[in-house]
């Protein structure tokens, strides 16, 4: 075989040797690069900066995707420093629990990091408290514990089976997901889209708009739910829910509803409500026709027979259906306290001695009952047995009760009143807040009393008539009047901080909410006080302050304004209008048959928000008839919507409705006729003549001056002795009508909805008149996620 010779590689020199002089020339660029670099970069440096960016962008072109993306990160630590990704979390979230929830929420907006960190659990948890909330988290507990037992998916289907048909009635998802988190420390992350967090743009979450016009919430379910930790819900959902319950107070968005339900009828009180209270769905009521009924607000239906006891009308009540507890006690105008077993109704024990008149109002905690009646008396009771040397006993009633070791449970163990020191008509109302007690009078005073030394300790005043209500949480009393008005007053300083004008008519009924006592101490208070005081006093140096003539009433007295032309009184240790968290409220209920709800303005006024009618009927016979297309639309006529009927009860209940209108007009026709007679009977007569006045215009008298029969109880039962200059003569004015025309004052107490008694939660306001029907409003709306946190929600004072 012939060896071939292979051909040379001419793609390839394997020759070293460079041209002559090659390398000396290379060595001397190299020598000289620094120094032409270093030439280039220094006029570079100094050619104008439009020419050096032209020059930067040409020989960014240069280089490869890659390089640019060094360039790009390189430039990045230039522009900024991201301190969520360098410094340790702990220290971030302590930086982001002192931001606004608007603020959190515009920095979940910066990356995903800093998303993770604001939207963490814990910051929205304090953010839900320092709103001045609360949660009940044994109510929502249950729910959780469900999500682990059974699993996201179950626990979810759960929460949403009740919901379904108003999620078709909405057209759209809400998804239930985005309710929970996986773990109680860790933050939600990404698996909540951007909008989660999002309100309407009406909802005071200032700068951040709702995602969609309905505020919808959507999230995607992956992740949501760890398998292998805790199911928990989300703070963050939580606090947006909440919100949008208080927007629905805010905007008066409500469903109305009433009890009993309007398809079971015969389980209501057959005389008009006098009391109420309600604990998350139970309510108890009491009535004129001597009965209880524990009512259930999620059917609302009766839980249980009727309660009977008394031997007259039930005029107040209180209950704690805790097992520890297990209690109703009642006071009626048959001068008897009754303690009842909750669970089972059967009756504990029966005071038939407490007091010598009727009982008109009672609280109670874990260690004292207190009672007052119109006897002009104030009560304390021991709840429970206790020795002879419990701190518990008043100290002025320790020698009392040194020869017994043990004393048994509701003793009276001392009674204040009866003296110079006490108050000079009915007392109306009581509250116990810790050792002190404060009792409002038909003889226009408030005052407060030490448990343990049994004297006044304040006395408040400012009214101008007879004192229906009081509460007291502390730091403000705030009391309703039969001069029409809501008077707040500092506690320390005996000062009125405050007067809410508005109703028409005695304000039977009223509770107030500040919600501040957990997130603004008394220090705080007092310097916002001092604030006002120090603009007042650099107003009055100034010659600012103008001359004004103020009453006790009208317009004139200040409804919560700091300006200083319009403060009070000067040196008291809260602020004008009470101060208290962003969420106050008021709520108001009186003989005008009104129910206000009462919200600040920009300037600290206490104005109406929300103006509820409780009935149908204006202040008088002779306005409705005068109001042609009236538009007076009753409480409980709407209600009717809110439940699922069949065409058949729909238009039996329709029928009733009319047949209700058609009997008003007719005792409104009735009544004008009447009042034409006694006109014409009277003109004869010199002088002026009460024969002829509408039976309307009477003085109320209190529950105890009830006749024994219908004919002589037609008058609204109201406070006692609410005038007590003339209360007399008011009450020879009562019995005279009642006998005069019985059928007519019948008739009239039958169409009246003066309202008793209210009681306002999270969720709801539920009010009782002297309509036998108990009527409600519900904020949530017919939301199941609102229902659900309103039934969680436990208010602050």
């Amino acid at each position: 075989m012939r060896h071939q010779q292979s051909l040379p590689d001419e793609s390839y020199a394997s020759d070293t040797n460079s041209a002559a002089g090659a390398d000396e020339e290379m060595l001397t660029q190299s020598d000289h690069a620094p120094s032409t670099a270093s030439q280039l970069l220094k006029s570079i440096s100094g050619l104008p900066e439009s020419e050096r960016i032209v020059l930067v962008q040409h020989m960014l072109r240069t280089f490869p995707v890659a390089r640019l993306v060094e360039f790009h990160e390189h430039l990045a630590t230039m522009v900024y420093f991201d301190p969520v990704s360098k410094l340790p979390n702990e220290l971030i979230l302590h930086t982001f629990s002192n931001l606004s929830p608007h603020d959190l929420l515009t920095c979940s907006l910066v990356s995903r990091g800093w998303r993770e960190r604001a939207l963490d659990e814990r910051l929205w948890r304090d953010c839900f408290s320092r709103e001045g909330w609360d949660m009940d988290t044994a109510k929502f507990r249950e729910h959780e514990r469900s999500a682990r037992s059974f699993g996201f998916t179950s626990a979810s289907r759960r929460l949403n089976d009740e919901s379904n048909s108003s999620a078709k009635r909405e057209g759209r998802k809400r998804p239930r997901d985005e309710a929970f988190n996986d773990n109680g420390k860790q933050p939600i992350a990404d698996e909540v889209e951007d909008h989660d967090m999002d309100f309407d743009e009406n909802d005071h979450m200032e700068g951040v708009k709702s995602s969609s016009e309905d505020g919808r919430a959507s999230s995607s379910e992956k992740g949501v739910i760890a398998s292998t930790s805790p199911s928990k819900f989300s703070w963050p959902w939580i606090y947006k829910q909440r919100r949008l319950l208080e927007r629905n107070w805010e905007k008066g968005k409500y469903a109305s509803f009433r009890l009993p339900h309007p398809q079971h009828e015969h389980e209501g009180h057959t005389e008009c409500v006098y009391t109420i209270q309600h604990i998350g769905d139970t309510l108890v009521s009491g009535s004129r026709d001597a009965s209880i009924r524990i009512w259930d607000l999620s059917t609302y239906r009766l839980k249980a027979k009727p309660l009977y006891g008394h031997d007259a009308s039930v005029l107040c009540l209180q209950f704690d259906d805790r097992p520890e507890e297990d209690i109703i006690i009642s006071g009626g105008s048959d001068n008897y306290v009754i303690v009842w077993k909750f669970s089972t109704g059967e009756i504990i024990k029966k005071m038939t001695d407490a007091h010598t008149e009727s009982v008109l109002n009672l609280r109670f905690d874990e260690r004292y009952l207190v009672t007052c009646s119109k006897d002009k008396t104030i009560k304390i009771w021991n709840r429970k047995e206790i020795s002879n040397t419990d701190p518990i006993i008043p100290m002025r009633a320790i020698n009392a009760f040194a020869n017994m070791d043990i004393i048994p449970p509701l003793t009276l163990l001392d009674a204040f009143g009866g003296s110079r020191d006490g108050h000079g008509a009915a007392v109306n109302a009581v509250q116990i807040h810790g050792d002190i007690i404060v009792s409002a009078s038909g003889d226009r005073c408030v005052k407060a009393w030490n448990i343990h030394t049994g004297y006044p300790m304040k006395k408040y005043e400012g009214h101008t008539k007879g004192i229906a209500c009081v509460q007291f949480d502390g730091r403000r009393v705030v009391s309703g009047s039969s001069d029409n008005t809501v008077r707040i007053f500092d506690y320390e300083t005996y000062q009125e901080i405050a007067c809410l004008d508005g109703h028409s008519d005695l304000v039977r009924t009223v509770q107030a909410r500040f919600g501040d006592l957990r997130i603004i101490s008394d220090e705080e208070l007092h310097a916002q006080a001092r604030q006002v005081d120090a603009n007042f006093r650099r107003a009055a140096a100034a010659g600012a302050i103008e001359e004004r003539k103020i009453s006790r009433r009208g317009p004139g007295r200040n409804a919560g304004s700091s300006d200083p032309n319009k403060v009070l009184s000067l040196g008291n240790k809260i602020p004008p209008g009470g101060g208290g968290s962003k969420w106050a409220r008021i709520v108001s209920g009186s003989y005008d048959e009104t129910v206000i709800v009462w919200k600040r303005d920009g300037e600290g006024n206490w104005k109406p928000n929300q103006r509820l009618h409780q009935g149908m009927l204006p202040n008088t016979r002779a306005a409705a008839a005068a109001r042609s297309g009236a538009a007076f639309q009753p409480a409980i006529t709407p209600a009717l919507a809110v439940y699922p009927l069949t065409a058949a009860d729909a238009a039996a209940q329709q029928a009733q409705v009319q047949q209700a209108q058609i009997r008003q007009q007719a005792a409104t026709a009735a009544l004008a006729q009447r009042q034409q007679a006694q006109q014409q009977l009277a003109a004869p007569a010199a002088g002026p003549s009460t024969a002829s006045r509408p039976i309307l215009a009477q003085t109320a008298v209190g529950p105890g001056t009830q006749g024994p029969s219908i004919a002589t109880a037609a008058p609204a039962p109201g406070p006692a002795n609410l005038q007590p200059h003339h209360h007399h003569h008011g009450h020879h004015h009562h019995h005279h009508h009642h006998h005069r025309n019985p059928a007519a004052a019948a008739a009239a107490r039958a169409e009246s909805n003066r309202v008793f008694k209210l009681q306002f939660d999270a969720r709801r306001i539920i009010a009782c008149s002297q309509n036998r029907v108990i009527v409600g409003w519900d904020f949530a709306a017919g939301n199941k996620d609102l229902e659900m946190i309103g039934d969680w929600s436990s208010e602050t004072p």
